[in-house]
């Protein structure tokens, strides 16, 4: 490892909703526009010219006890200039708006939804 990483850190964003269906598969030309802004915005969001993104996904998963959805958000990547805190506050940042555009995504189809408490073990 080289010394310009040595401040080099890395995040990972998980954000989880339930909804009462699965509104990611849909034939409705509307919806199909809202999930698609929904991905572009999603994936764009980390910005190339500070972090290396090693993956954004959109997974969806069927609970089997309710038969409610899990739609989850995760991003990984790493930090490749900046002090530590201002990293720390921009990456909190990034996942403040994941946030922001999954509510806007789900009230934009008038779903119920209702965020998931994620308990992350290092």
């Amino acid at each position: 490892m080289s010394k310009n990483n040595e401040n080099n850190y890395y995040y990972q964003l998980i954000l989880s909703y339930e909804v009462p269906y699965n509104v990611l598969d849909t034939v409705d030309p509307d919806r199909i526009q809202a999930r698609e802004n929904l991905y572009d915005k999603l994936a764009e969001m980390v910005p190339e010219d500070r972090y290396d993104k090693f993956y954004v996904k959109l997974s969806m998963y069927q609970r089997k006890d309710t038969y409610s959805f899990l739609v989850t958000y995760e991003a990984f990547f790493m930090s490749t200039r900046g002090l530590p805190m201002e990293q720390y506050v921009e990456a909190d940042n990034l996942k403040k708006e994941a946030k922001k555009e999954l509510e806007h995504f789900f009230n934009s189809l008038d779903c119920d939804f209702r965020q998931v408490i994620i308990k992350t073990l290092l």
